[in-house]
C-alpha cells in the first residue's frame, strides 16, 4: 500500500515540478574556464573568511527573534547572488549553544518543507535556526528568470558548478561565524538538492557537529540524463550535442560519492526513500557505499517520505541529533 501512495505522491510531484521549465535553451559552455573550477579541489571548495554579518530583524516572538541575515558572497555567481541570505529565528533566552541550518530543495519556493517537520521540534528545544536561500531561489531569484531554481540547475556547465561551489561557501562562511564567535555546536539538515549541498560540506567542512541529508541526490550529471526529474535539461544538452560522459567529467567537482567525508563518519545520517522516483537509488546509494558505515535509513516510501514518512522521519532525526548535542 505504502509503494502505491509513494508513486502516486512522486508522479504528482513530478507533474507539478515539470510544469515550470526553461522555454529557452539553456546552455552554455566555457571549456576553459570549467577545467580551471575542477583542477583544484582545495581552491574550489576554499574556506571563506568570517562574513561581516547583516541582520535584518523583523519581529520578536516566543522568545525568538526572527529576521533575515546577509553577508557578502565569496563566489561570483551573477548580480542577484552577490549576498548570502539565511533567514533566521534567534533565541533570546540562556542556555542554548545548539544551531540548525537547514537547506532547500531544488525549486523551492518557500522554506516551509523543513519547517513543517522540524521547525516545532526545535522551537520547543530552543534551538537557534537559519535557513539558507540557495542560489538563484526566492529572493535570490533574478528578474529574467520564469521560476524559482531554474539557473540553479541547468544546461548552462558552469553556472550550475558556480552555483553549487556558492552554496557551500556561503554556509561554511556561516559555520566559520557561528564557531569563531559563539563556539556553538552545528547542525546541518539538507533535503534533496540541499542533500547534496550537505554531503559536499561533510567532504569539505570539518566543524559540524552533525549532519542529516534526506532524500539526497548525488550525481547531478545522472540526474539531469538518467531521471525523469532532469528532461528538460537534457533535451538543451542533446540538442547541443553534449553528451552524458562529458558532462559526467565537467561536473565530478560537485559529485559527492568521489570523495570521502573530513568529519566523523558517526555525525552523518542519511535517510532515501527505497521507490523516490526523484533521486534514483541507483544514484544516491553510491553515497553510502563511498563512506561506508555511516548510519542510514532507507524508507518505504518514495521523494514525497517527507509528507508519509514524517512522524518517522522526525523521530529519527530528533534521535540522531541528541545523541549528538
Amino acid at each position: 500500500m505504502m509503494k502505491i501512495l509513494s508513486t502516486i505522491a512522486d508522479n504528482y510531484a513530478l507533474h507539478n515540478f515539470h510544469k515550470k521549465y526553461s522555454k529557452k535553451d539553456q546552455f552554455n559552455y566555457n571549456e576553459e574556464e570549467v577545467n580551471k573550477l575542477n583542477s583544484d579541489f582545495s581552491k574550489f571548495y576554499k574556506k571563506p573568511i568570517l562574513p561581516k554579518i547583516h541582520y535584518e530583524k523583523d519581529t520578536t516572538e516566543n522568545n525568538y527573534e526572527i529576521g533575515k541575515m546577509k553577508f557578502l558572497s565569496e563566489v561570483e555567481n551573477e548580480d542577484t547572488n552577490k549576498e548570502a541570505l539565511f533567514h533566521y529565528r534567534k533565541y533570546l533566552g540562556t542556555g542554548n549553544n545548539i544551531n540548525i541550518i537547514f537547506i532547500h530543495g531544488w525549486k523551492s519556493e518557500t522554506l516551509h518543507r523543513l519547517d513543517k517537520l522540524f521547525l516545532d521540534s526545535f522551537i520547543g528545544r530552543r534551538y537557534n535556526i537559519y535557513n539558507y536561500v540557495q542560489p538563484f531561489h526566492m529572493e535570490r531569484t533574478p528578474d529574467t528568470s520564469s521560476y524559482s531554481g531554474e539557473y540553479y540547475i541547468s544546461a548552462d556547465v558552469n553556472r550550475t558548478l558556480k552555483s553549487v561551489q556558492q552554496s557551500v561557501s556561503d554556509i561554511r562562511a556561516l559555520i566559520n561565524y557561528i564557531k569563531t564567535e559563539k563556539e556553538e555546536k552545528i547542525i546541518i539538515i539538507g533535503l534533496s538538492l540541499g542533500g547534496i549541498v550537505s554531503n559536499l560540506l561533510a567532504e569539505t567542512e570539518e566543524n559540524i557537529d552533525g549532519l542529516v541529508s534526506l532524500f539526497y541526490g548525488n550525481d547531478l550529471s545522472f540526474t539531469v540524463f538518467e531521471s525523469e526529474v532532469g528532461k528538460y535539461i537534457k533535451k538543451d544538452f542533446l540538442k547541443n550535442k553534449f553528451e552524458y560522459n562529458l558532462l559526467k567529467k565537467n561536473w565530478s567537482i560537485i559529485n559527492p560519492s568521489l570523495r570521502k567525508p573530513v568529519i566523523d563518519i558517526d555525525k552523518i545520517l542519511l535517510i532515501s526513500g527505497k521507490d523516490d522516483k526523484v533521486v534514483l537509488n541507483k544514484n544516491t546509494s553510491l553515497v553510502w557505499q563511498n563512506w561506508q558505515n555511516s548510519e542510514r535509513y532507507i524508507y518505504k516510501c518514495g521523494h514525497s517520505g517527507t509528507a508519509l514518512c514524517k512522524n518517522r522521519l522526525r523521530r529519527d532525526v530528533l534521535k540522531f541529533i541528541d545523541k549528538r548535542v
